[in-house]
């Protein structure tokens, strides 16, 4: 879908996303968003630089994010997103407005995080208590529900996909994340109206349309609704088969 090309234009003709990740290495994030992308749809990505999980890191990202946002100005992106959950969890809600706001001093294209991202799309969805999966150990867990709190979104169960692997998140097989995803819906049906599969690092895309046909549930992974945001925020509104229902909202915050 994502490597279809019109000869003689440009691989971003339609809209160049910015993606701003926190780690230095990629390998999920821009394997996934091309299979996400449409046609003439081009990622330009550039690192915050995190060396590593903790909260020193986390704030030295945050703090140095107009570094990276004016690498990403001379590619004219349209819309520029960010993953990373950990850094935005530690912050504390309001943190997003604050980062807003220093972008906009930069420039005048559209910047969204990870948390707002999944968020829109979770309530574009309608999912109003959730179950989460990731591979995030405490106290992540209970930060996220209290972040999703904030938004008005129930956090009602979280499972670590990558417990008891030795694995890095990037390299877990998607099965595993759809057995952890079932698995902490299943046991939290009575409760739960969808599912949040965070961490952008993590395998996710390709369970997606999956989980809700099995579960009949909808689900929002951070990959995919950063996708769906970055394209809408662009102007570009097409329904994207394959990867959830969130892709039939045509706009964004719908």
């Amino acid at each position: 879908m994502g490597v279809a090309h019109t000869p003689g234009r440009p691989y971003g003709w339609r809209a160049r996303i910015g993606l701003l990740q926190p780690g230095i290495i990629s390998d999920t994030n821009p394997f996934e968003f091309y299979m996400m992308a449409p046609e003439g749809v081009q990622m330009v990505l550039t690192s915050l630089g995190l060396g590593g999980m903790s909260v020193a890191n986390y704030e030295r990202a945050l703090a140095g994010l107009e570094g990276p946002v004016e690498r990403l100005l001379p590619r004219k992106p349209n819309a520029i997103i960010q993953t990373g959950i950990p850094p935005l969890v530690h912050a504390g809600w309001g943190v997003e407005a604050e980062l807003r706001e220093r972008v906009a001093r930069l420039t005048p294209v559209p910047y969204i995080t990870d948390a707002a991202g999944s968020i829109a799309a979770m309530k574009a969805v309608g999912i109003r208590r959730v179950v989460v999966v990731s591979a995030f150990e405490d106290p992540l867990p209970d930060l996220i529900k209290s972040y999703l709190a904030h938004a008005k979104v129930e956090m009602v169960g979280h499972v670590n996909a990558a417990a008891g692997s030795d694995l890095e998140s990037g390299e877990l097989p998607l099965l595993t994340v759809y057995e952890a995803a079932r698995s902490v819906f299943e046991e939290h049906a009575a409760e739960a109206d969808g599912i949040w599969i965070t961490q952008a690092s993590m395998p996710s895309a390709g369970v997606i349309a999956e989980l809700e046909r099995d579960l009949g549930v909808p689900a929002v992974s951070s990959a995919q609704a950063l996708m769906w945001a970055g394209l809408r925020l662009a102007g570009i509104s097409d329904r994207i088969d394959g990867f959830g229902r969130l892709f039939d909202v045509p706009e964004f915050g719908a």
